[in-house]
């Protein structure tokens, strides 16, 4: 199994994730590495802002298809803000009760 790196800065092209669809455009790429059968790496280098809304488009939408299990296994997060520990989560909280 090998690893795949998306960097957010450079998918969005921006250092602030705020919308859900920005958060979209990540969960998509995740998606695809785990049909590929590899594991992520979600980089957060540079990021400054980061919304619930986008960190539930981008992650918290995984907990509707992958058991918390799973998603610990293959998703690894680096390199991101306190602020933004706390708001995600807050997101992987709320996923893992409604999924």
């Amino acid at each position: 199994m090998t690893n795949t790196t998306i960097h957010i800065e450079s998918i969005l092209g921006d250092v602030k994730g705020i919308d859900a669809e920005e958060g979209q455009q990540i969960y998509d790429l995740i998606l695809k590495a785990f049909f590929q059968n590899n594991k992520v790496i979600l980089s957060f280098d540079n990021m400054e802002v980061l919304s619930e809304e986008f960190l539930q488009s981008a992650v918290g939408e995984l907990y509707k298809n992958y058991s918390h299990a799973e998603i610990k296994e293959n998703l690894l997060i680096e390199n991101i803000s306190f602020t933004g520990k706390v708001a995600l989560k807050r997101v992987v909280d709320k996923a893992k009760e409604s999924f």
